[in-house]
């Protein structure tokens, strides 16, 4: 019987990775991982309303150091302080009041 390529077995595909794709060939370390993620926060210029918690308290962190030399820092504790509790008190903004 004469070979004509299509009866050929296919190999069969490797079977499909769960989970989410790989950003680099060797996966990252944990320390690698968390260096990444520090870095992203320190980096992020979201609006007060659209950050994430740690964005906020690393902001709220910097307010504190910066206090006693910095105008800014003084007005941007007091922002801070209350988005926090806007955000986490079980009142929220009318704890504020």
């Amino acid at each position: 019987m004469a070979d004509d390529g299509g009866s050929a077995e296919l190999e069969p595909a490797e079977p499909k990775r769960r989970g989410r794709p790989r950003l680099y060939a060797t996966p990252l370390s944990q320390a690698e991982r968390a260096k990444r993620y520090r870095k992203a926060r320190q980096w992020d210029e979201s609006s007060l309303d659209d950050c994430r918690d740690p964005v906020l308290m690393d902001r709220l962190s910097w307010a504190l150091k910066h206090k006693e030399t910095s105008e800014d820092a003084r007005a941007a504790l007091d922002i801070y302080l209350e988005e926090l509790v806007r955000r986490h008190h079980s009142k929220g903004k009318s704890a504020l009041k």
